[in-house]
């Protein structure tokens, strides 16, 4: 049984077919450590507004955390100077029992501490 290879260029990156299967030919890999614990806007690829980079301190290895709205949702700008949405977000989700930085929740409820750094208005050391 003969196997074909069928290389192409999508959206500038190169796929190779495989059996059937398609698989990138290149990927990219993250040259050094990158910033642990800041959050920061995702990239064009990610699925949420959001991604921070935490150490898992069970395995030693760096995790992608992806968290926020999705990207196409409309409306979806965070609201952290209402009081008012910030209390209903924070009761919500629970954000007091929040402390694992491995999980998105923990971040999201987070949010406006890291706000001038993710280019949002408002801000400060409080939960939503």
């Amino acid at each position: 049984m003969e196997t074909k290879k069928i290389m192409y260029r999508f959206a500038e990156k190169e796929f190779g077919v495989y059996e059937g299967a398609t698989y990138p030919l290149e990927t990219p890999m993250l040259e050094g450590e990158p910033d642990l614990n800041k959050p920061k806007r995702s990239g064009p690829d990610d699925p949420k507004k959001f991604v921070v980079y935490v150490k898992d301190p069970r395995t030693g290895n760096v995790k992608k955390i992806n968290f926020g709205n999705e990207k196409d949702f409309v409306g979806g700008n965070a609201k952290i100077n209402n009081r008012d949405r910030a209390k209903a977000f924070s009761d919500r989700h629970n954000c007091p029992a929040k402390k694992d930085k491995l999980s998105a929740g923990y971040w999201s409820c987070n949010l406006p501490r890291y706000a001038k750094e993710l280019g949002l208005k408002g801000g400060g050391n409080y939960f939503w």
